[in-house]
């Protein structure tokens, strides 16, 4: 009978502990109104499929394949724009100017935001980093 009991106490730790790490699928009206008017202008045609709250973050993925990642004040940190890339109007007009002189045949695909500064993917295999004034601080082949 112990054992059992001990194997049930096990059980249900490992069980509530995991859930704590979990995401939580949320409805679309969680989401900051910072972030649904992002969604809104940013990807006009498509739909909010899903919004998974992670420690305070929310994860949106579109219709369209994208994926957003939102600060909780609706700030985005990630957009994943899968295969129809991500729009140039979500850069500051400088991180564009420079996005769109040093590839101009390219398309984004993935942008992210790290520390003020941009970490753009592209889809001829190249990554560049884009400081927030638009000065190209490198690039590299994307692994």
């Amino acid at each position: 009978m112990t054992k059992k009991l001990f194997a049930l106490l096990i059980s249900l730790t490992i069980l509530s502990t995991s859930s704590l790490f979990a995401d939580w699928v949320v409805p679309a009206s969680a989401l900051p109104q910072k972030a649904r008017t992002f969604i809104r202008r940013v990807y006009p045609n498509a739909k909010i499929w899903k919004v998974e709250r992670d420690d305070g973050k929310f994860e949106v993925k579109l219709s369209n394949g994208a994926s957003i990642d939102f600060m909780p004040n609706g700030n985005w940190l990630n957009i994943d724009g899968e295969y129809n890339g991500v729009p140039m109007s979500v850069l500051p007009q400088a991180v564009a100017n420079t996005v769109r002189r040093t590839y101009p045949q390219a398309r984004m695909i993935d942008v992210e935001k790290e520390w003020g500064n941009y970490k753009i993917k592209l889809n001829n295999m190249m990554e560049i980093y884009v400081a927030a004034n638009g000065q190209l601080m490198g690039q590299q082949w994307d692994d």
